[in-house]
């Protein structure tokens, strides 16, 4: 019985939890320009390198330390200690794959918006083509 209540009480929690939280929540805005959809890729492109750059460099680190840590100790007796923290470089590095794909894909989109319109240009006015050029 003691256990029912406390899965309850989980259950409870938890639903409450999920129904009020919201997380990247992107506002719906169909009436973007050109200008706003690059700008937003182009941000979010940064965003991902940086934090690629960031997970390859910080995980190379610990990849290295973890492997003087594992030489060194074995060097003065027979021990693992340095298994781990290669184990976490090698997977800090694995993460920045996906992160550096991410930003390839969407500076492709911000590409696609220069091609798609001109950028800080309004596309709903329509000029015609002919201009006259006088030269003194």
């Amino acid at each position: 019985m003691e256990r029912f209540k406390t899965a309850a009480l989980i259950l409870v929690f938890y639903l409450g939890f999920v129904t009020h939280s919201h997380s990247q929540l992107l506002e719906v805005n169909n009436q973007q320009t050109s200008q706003e959809l690059y700008d937003f890729h182009i941000n979010k492109m940064k965003t991902n390198k940086a934090i690629a750059w960031i997970a390859i460099i910080s995980g190379s680190i610990m990849t290295t330390a973890g492997i003087i840590i594992n030489v060194t100790s074995n060097i003065f007796g027979d021990s693992s200690e340095g298994l781990v923290l290669t184990g976490f470089g090698i997977a800090t590095t694995l993460v920045s794959i996906p992160l550096f794909a991410a930003g390839r894909k969407h500076k492709a989109k911000a590409n696609f918006q220069l091609q798609n319109g001109a950028v800080g240009a309004y596309r709903d006015i329509k000029y015609s083509g002919l201009s006259i050029s006088v030269s003194f």
